[in-house]
């Protein structure tokens, strides 16, 4: 009696709290329901109406599309992540709490800050494109002409033969070097390996430069200076199942807080057997066959773990679209959470709205138990 004395008080609290409202939307699911007026049975009147309304299947699209992005992108964002804050540095400790405190902030602040990070005219993040833009197009300019790139034609400039001299002679002086990049025999070849990279990387952005201006003219100038949560075209344009800019907008934001699943992934990767490494590495395995065949698979439980409660938070990811955009530009921001909250408290239809429920409820159990 004195072991469920002390769990009475929970048990109260999950009956009263947790199992009646979800018993009891179950079977308002079922009836046509008012406020203020008693709810009254009409089968299943109110599933049939959800298989045949635009709006329900266009949010359901959103929110499935938001999932399907932002949930891969998260979990290799996080376990990326992890893997440097689990690197033996000086500050380990620090670096560990700075990607973490993100997570602690509420959703409403958040929400504002990146309204103000994604403003169109004074946001943080278009005066940083804009910078890089400038930057880009002045280097590319070297090479192609940007005039007439943007109107989808080739036009080499005299330093354009600078590409077909340092790339080549870059790669040739980078493949020797890249076998010991990180422990070079000496200053010299280190020198040589830095300045070799850094050819190869900007002979890359000169050709990604040209590419995008020739192959996607309209996306590169969005990309100049987008109007974040304003934009209801698709990116990529043209693609027509793509997010459009103002959902691609609460994507980014979303990982604002992989801090969290980061320092989960860390905890986990902390237990993996040393021996499993030290065997690998007499195996002759690098860093990147080490990830592949000992830390992914001795960690995949808690990866599991990770999609699958990101899956349950993507499908009920209401407070920041309902602040930042309030589902629009023409219903490209709008979840399935957002609907039935509208359904509910604006136009009055709690069974509706309780049907919605009902079938987000089955969607996120099928996506889990798959």
């Amino acid at each position: 009696m004195t072991g469920y004395a002390f769990v009475l008080p929970w048990m109260l609290g999950l009956a009263f709290f947790v199992a009646y409202p979800f018993l009891a939307a179950a079977y308002f699911s079922f009836c046509d329901f008012p406020p203020l007026r008693e709810p009254m049975l009409i089968g299943g009147g109110n599933y049939a109406e959800l298989l045949t309304d635009p709006v329900f299947h266009r949010c359901l699209g959103v929110t499935t599309m938001y999932a399907a992005v932002a949930i891969p992108l998260g979990v290799m964002f996080a376990l990326t992540l992890a893997l440097f804050l689990n690197a033996k540095i000086r500050g380990q400790a620090f670096y560990r709490v700075i990607f973490y405190l993100p997570h602690l902030v509420p959703t409403v602040v958040v929400a504002v800050l990146w309204m103000w990070i994604f403003n169109a005219e004074a946001g943080l993040l278009n005066l940083v494109i804009r910078i890089l833009f400038a930057a880009g197009d002045w280097w590319t300019n070297f090479f192609f002409d940007v005039t007439q790139l943007r109107a989808a034609t080739f036009a080499l400039r005299g330093g354009a033969a600078w590409l077909l001299v340092t790339v080549p002679l870059a790669l040739l002086v980078w493949g020797p070097i890249a076998r010991r990049i990180w422990k070079p025999r000496s200053r010299l070849r280190q020198l040589v390996g830095v300045v070799a990279v850094a050819a190869i990387f900007l002979a890359a952005i000169v050709l990604l430069s040209a590419v995008l201006h020739v192959l996607r003219p309209e996306d590169v100038r969005k990309l100049r200076s987008p109007g974040w949560l304003t934009d209801g075209d698709p990116m990529p344009a043209g693609a027509k199942y793509a997010p459009s800019w103002a959902l691609w907008s609460l994507i980014i934001m979303s990982f604002w807080g992989v801090g969290q699943m980061g320092v989960i992934y860390l905890a986990k990767l902390q237990d993996v057997p040393v021996e499993l490494y030290e065997a690998a590495e007499i195996d002759g395995a690098g860093w990147w066959r080490k990830t592949l065949s000992v830390t992914v698979p001795m960690i995949s439980p808690v990866i599991l773990f990770n999609v699958v409660m990101a899956i349950i938070g993507a499908f009920q990811v209401f407070a920041a679209p309902y602040i930042m955009t309030g589902g629009g530009p023409e219903d490209k921001t709008r979840f399935v959470a957002m609907f039935v909250y509208d359904q509910a408290f604006q136009y009055h239809r709690l069974g509706y709205a309780s049907a919605v429920a009902a079938v987000l409820f089955l969607i996120i159990v099928a996506l889990t138990l798959l």
